[in-house]
């Protein structure tokens, strides 16, 4: 992608609110920063122009109380009169593109494992690809599917299952919406609902920083919205960069200006030292005939499947575990290759093969539990540190996550094996 900034951008800060004086001042600081970022811009351009200006004490202060647009036009653009539109009105337009949209298939990456959490990110994993479908049929019928390497998440319009390869799955025989079982990525997929949020939170989030810019590439006019979207969770969280949501980024929307269709997407995680590209919507296609194999799956027969976990005869002695005493009864049980105790804190119908290769672990330490605030779920998830030996002789350290928010109100163990 090689676009054309062969004239100087021009650089106006629209304030929807505010006094006059610091409208001006918001203006001579975005100005400078621009200029001291240099003219010209790489192939492909850097988010750091945006988070210089924003860093300013002056514009965050003014950013505290109105909703600051930034609009870059380059000057010939800027002198054909083009119309400025807000970042409102683009979004608008763009939830109007879609209005008559019946099928999306939407191709990305990202850096993610690929059997893991849907959502789960890390800062220098590999990329992976995802592949992504919807439709609604004349009937009113949706159907979606969200794939990546080594998960599967599909509903085809009566069902929801997730299959976690080779022989994995969560059925739910009900229809669940886009982004369930934490499947962030398949969120974009209700394109007209993805920008008809940004729309909502750009009119009533008042530090809520957009900006926004008209580019040609490769001959096409692209109009280009970034907007800042802040960590739910504090500086030095466990969950801090795992997730997207648990991190500080920038999205960057690409849109045909003639269409007004979204057509890519980029999101950077923002680091002390860097911006790290993190996801990217390589290529969107809509209203494509979608074939019916797209939303069917050929499970194969040794299928383990995911339940809720039952009140036991014994339940109570599980309830009043602490989660460090879970954890201890959890990896003891491993020890002792008692796999009818091990699926009391599992939510499996069989214990799986991969699971076996912890029995006979030698325990080494369990440490002490600790919660992150995006892990919580009001006071019931935890993390614990554990530190075991392997019959193969390998030691493994990491933190076990377990969760108590089940019927059964017992510890299950949720990740980190």
């Amino acid at each position: 992608m090689n676009p054309q900034h062969n004239t100087e951008k021009f650089i106006k800060e629209l304030v929807l609110t505010g006094p006059a004086a610091a409208d001006e001042r918001i203006l001579n600081d975005a100005l400078t920063a621009y200029e001291k970022s240099g003219k010209t811009e790489p192939a492909v351009r850097e988010p750091g122009v945006w988070r210089m200006i924003m860093n300013k004490p002056i514009t965050k202060c003014t950013a505290a109380a109105v909703i600051i647009i930034a609009v870059l036009l380059s000057l010939d653009i800027f002198h054909q009169s083009t119309a400025t539109a807000s970042p409102q009105e683009v979004l608008q337009d763009a939830i109007d593109a879609v209005s008559d949209v019946w099928s999306v298939h939407m191709k990305a990456r990202m850096r993610t494992r690929p059997g893991d959490n849907f959502s789960n990110i890390g800062l220098d994993y590999d990329f992976v690809p995802i592949e992504m479908w919807k439709r609604t049929d004349e009937n009113g019928l949706v159907q979606w599917r969200v794939e990546k390497t080594g998960r599967v998440l599909l509903m085809d319009g009566q069902t929801t299952i997730m299959f976690i390869r080779p022989n994995f799955g969560v059925l739910r025989e009900k229809v669940l919406p886009l982004g369930c079982f934490d499947s962030w990525s398949g969120r974009l997929l209700n394109v007209q609902e993805l920008l008809d949020n940004e729309l909502q939170k750009a009119k009533n989030n008042p530090g809520r920083a957009v900006c926004l810019w008209h580019e040609e590439v490769e001959g096409q006019k692209e109009i280009i919205l970034e907007v800042e979207v802040g960590a739910y969770v504090p500086e030095g969280d466990y969950l801090r960069n795992h997730f997207i949501q648990e991190s500080d980024h920038l999205k960057v929307y690409r849109f045909d200006a003639k269409t007004k269709l979204l057509e890519g997407l980029q999101v950077y995680v923002h680091t002390e030292d860097d911006d790290v590209l993190i996801f990217e919507v390589t290529d969107i296609e809509y209203n494509a005939e979608l074939d019916d194999s797209v939303f069917a799956l050929d499970l194969p027969e040794d299928m383990i499947w995911s339940r809720e976990p039952e009140i036991l005869p014994d339940n109570e002695r599980y309830e009043k575990m602490t989660p460090k005493e879970a954890a201890e009864a959890f990896f003891r049980a491993c020890a002792e290759e008692d796999w009818g105790e091990v699926l009391r804190f599992e939510t499996y119908s069989r214990v799986p093969e991969w699971l076996r290769k912890y029995g006979g672990l030698e325990i080494i330490s369990i440490g002490e539990p600790f919660q992150s605030e995006g892990y919580a779920r009001d006071g019931l998830g935890w993390f614990v540190p554990y530190e075991i030996r392997l019959k193969s002789g390998r030691v493994k350290k990491f933190n076990l996550a377990i969760r108590k928010d089940n019927p059964a109100n017992r510890f299950i163990v949720d990740g980190g094996l």
